[in-house]
């Protein structure tokens, strides 16, 4: 004893080298009885995702890499709790450390991803387009169907997407004669539920409607709750005009359209205006007139939200400044000649409702992507 103090004596760094080996001696046993019978743990401190992050950070710096000298992370002792496994003495921290901060990156990975969904769906939800009304004097009428409402739809005022023929593969039609022409003459690839004398009335009906691809009646309320759609477009209106009065007319629509979104609720539907006749088929005398094809357009437009039901009116397309369907390109003054159904579909190519789920899968133009 008296020899080591006279060392110390005459060594001062011998001293300080015990006084330092003295106090991580101690500091050592009271880390070890503080991890196991304490309130910290090894487990709890690595499966800390910012602790394993940090770490995987300085592995890859060598921050610990002292040269002629194992890693500063010492071995795992006996019995630590580590998620990789019990008892393992032999695992180094580091190759812990980095695969868990792997996983915390991932973790901080698929967050980001779930954050960037929920915008884009809370920017669509934002995104809501507006049907407008433009207001004119009223001509008197009487008639027990209709009276001139004074206002005219527009198109529901939306960013629309120009896209392609591949938009309408998941498409269905519903309408009456005309919307028949969009099938015979348009060039959609499309499912088309439509016949002569087709009504709002009658088409959910147990009489059924023809499906344009076999010609036979099939039961649309049955269809409807089988098969999903992307798209539905709905024009009707025409053989209702003398049949109830302008808000009978609407009641009944809502109902439809209630219905076929309960049944379709991933669905963008569009609510098409009639086409105007021609000046010869104009008769004021009747209810067969265009005030009261306005009057129902009108009612149809109403039931647009501009998020999930968009009003379409391809009028200023077919029809001259005074509204009248112009007779240079219909036979019978209701009807298009078949050529000029190629504008009306150009009208439904540009008015394309494209969600973002959806164009992931499709190119600019809305046809799938190869």
């Amino acid at each position: 004893m008296k020899r080591l103090k006279k060392m110390i004596h005459n060594c001062p760094y011998l001293a300080a080298l015990l006084v330092l080996w003295l106090f991580m001696t101690i500091g050592g046993i009271a880390l070890v009885i503080y991890r196991d019978y304490g309130k910290i743990k090894w487990g709890d401190l690595m499966s800390n995702p910012l602790f394993a992050v940090v770490w995987e950070a300085e592995r890859q710096n060598n921050v610990s890499n002292f040269t002629g000298a194992e890693s500063v992370m010492a071995r795992l002792p006996e019995r630590n709790h580590v998620m990789t496994g019990r008892g393992n003495s032999d695992a180094l921290l580091p190759g812990i450390g980095a695969q868990i901060g792997t996983q915390a990156q991932e973790e901080l990975a698929k967050e980001a991803e779930a954050l960037e969904a929920e915008e884009e769906k809370e920017a669509e939800e934002a995104l809501v387009g507006k049907t407008v009304f433009v207001e004119y004097p009223p001509v008197e009428t009487n008639s027990i169907y209709y009276e001139d409402v004074g206002k005219v739809a527009l198109t529901t005022e939306y960013p629309y997407t120009t896209v392609g023929e591949d938009y309408f593969k998941d498409a269905a039609f519903l309408g009456d004669s005309r919307t028949m022409g969009i099938s015979d003459y348009a060039g959609l690839e499309a499912d088309f539920y439509c016949e002569n004398g087709m009504t709002i009335y009658k088409l959910l009906g147990e009489k059924g409607v023809t499906w344009q691809e076999t010609g036979e009646k099939v039961d649309l309320s049955q269809v409807l709750q089988q098969k999903q759609y992307g798209k539905i477009y709905i024009m009707l209106g025409m053989n209702e005009l003398g049949y109830g009065d302008t808000e009978f007319f609407r009641e009944h629509y809502q109902i439809v359209l209630e219905q076929i979104r309960e049944w379709q609720p991933q669905a963008i539907i569009f609510l098409m205006a009639n086409l105007h006749v021609s000046e010869e088929k104009n008769n004021l005398e009747t209810e067969f007139n265009n005030i009261n094809i306005n009057a129902k357009n009108v009612a149809a437009a109403s039931l647009a939200d501009g998020i999930d039901v968009f009003y379409l009116d391809s009028n200023p397309y077919f029809t001259d400044e005074n509204g009248l369907l112009k007779s240079e390109l219909t036979f019978d003054g209701v009807h298009l000649y078949a050529n000029n159904y190629a504008d009306w579909k150009n009208f439904l190519m540009e008015h394309g409702v494209v969600r973002k789920a959806e164009s992931k899968g499709q190119d600019e133009n809305g046809n799938e992507a190869e």
